[in-house]
């Protein structure tokens, strides 16, 4: 795993850990919305989270191939094909450090809020 996402790794594990220490379930309100539309399954944040880095790795990991097998010389794979492949692997650990960049300063804030 790239450093990157092993770091964002460790602040989600960071953050299930504090949500696993809260232990008296919150007040349900009666006339309370679902969020995620009429009666669908809820979708754990980290879930997405874990789906979304997986998405990046992978990414990462099929521009790295790409490029392996250009450098090695191999005709079936072009140039321009590399040169987009790499850049979608640019974008992506982009997003995904942008995305770790606001998870790290939620927890900072949730960290320093007042007891």
């Amino acid at each position: 795993m790239i450093p990157i996402i092993a770091a964002v790794a460790g602040v989600l594990s960071a953050l299930s850990s504090i949500s696993t220490l809260e232990n008296t379930p919150a007040p349900a309100a009666s006339d309370s919305v679902q969020p995620n539309g009429a009666g669908a399954p809820a979708v754990a944040f980290s879930d997405t989270l874990n789906t979304a880095l997986k998405r990046v790795d992978d990414a990462i990991s099929s521009a790295n191939d790409k490029a392996t097998a250009f450098a090695a010389g191999n005709q079936d794979v072009s140039l321009s094909d590399v040169m987009i492949s790499l850049e979608q692997a640019n974008l992506a650990l982009q997003a995904a450090a942008a995305v770790r960049e606001k998870i790290v300063a939620a927890y900072t804030n949730v960290m320093n809020m007042p007891v």
